[in-house]
């Protein structure tokens, strides 16, 4: 495989298997950032809720690893971190350069060309060890804040398993003069944040406080190719904080 900035992309995700006390397997996301020198896994707090193990996979890894430890929640979002001391030379972490700035959100357009990377339904290729990338469009635009949260919403085929998946806005509209005087066109992203959840038809939330109000339709789980997408500044917040506490209590 080439080795370009797209392909490093497929290295940054980790895939995240948690069993329960009845050993009910479930898989979800996770991707690793690295900021002031440390490493984190950041996925969702409702993957490893209630699990009893924890297992992560990395990007070229053929086994699993069994990781203890706790994970630090967002006490506003659904978003866990979870510290490592070290992490395979196969892999890639986001750092600065993938984090966008106030100004980067400001000049995003209404509507924007999204990937998100993970593992749907758990699915990804068992032989090269490598995430699954989809493509989709911003629902609602970046430079607002969706009911008033920090979220926005995204056009994007969902499913169990993607929850935790890293979206990027791809961004190839730079031209750079190369030494024989040619046009190269660079192509470069921004992580947008982290998918929470998917929509399903017919499970908008009611109230029916009346009994003699007939009970809605059975709808089916029908998936409605909406995602809820939780901004990256949480992030970065949920990790300062974390460096933060832990640079001062080393510091005493």
């Amino acid at each position: 495989m080439k080795d370009t900035l797209a392909s490093q992309l497929l290295k940054l995700t980790v895939l995240i298997k948690t069993t329960t006390s009845s050993q009910v397997n479930s898989y979800g996301t996770g991707f690793l950032v690295r900021k002031d020198g440390f490493i984190f896994l950041v996925t969702n707090k409702h993957v490893i809720e209630g699990s009893e193990k924890t297992y992560i996979k990395f990007f070229g890894q053929t086994d699993f690893v069994l990781i203890s430890g706790q994970f630090v929640p967002s006490d506003d979002y659904d978003i866990s971190i979870y510290f490592l001391n070290k992490v395979p030379d196969t892999v890639k972490c986001i750092s600065e350069e993938f984090i966008p700035s106030e100004k980067d959100i400001e000049e995003l357009d209404a509507i924007e060309d999204i990937i998100f990377i993970g593992y749907p339904t758990g699915l990804y290729d068992q032989y090269n060890h490598s995430p699954i990338v989809r493509k989709g469009i911003t629902a609602t635009p970046l430079s607002l804040d969706y009911e008033n949260k920090s979220l926005f919403l995204i056009d994007a085929s969902i499913f169990p398993g993607s929850s935790g998946s890293p979206v990027f806005r791809i961004c190839s509209n730079n031209i750079t003069i190369t030494s024989r005087g040619m046009q190269k066109i660079v192509t470069h992203f921004l992580l947008l944040g982290i998918i929470a959840e998917g929509y399903i038809q017919g499970q908008k939330k009611e109230i029916c406080l009346s009994p003699n109000i007939p009970a809605p339709p059975v709808i089916h789980r029908q998936m409605i190719d909406l995602g809820e997408v939780i901004k990256t500044k949480e992030i970065i917040t949920l990790i300062e904080n974390y460096i933060n506490f832990h640079t001062t209590v080393e510091t005493r």
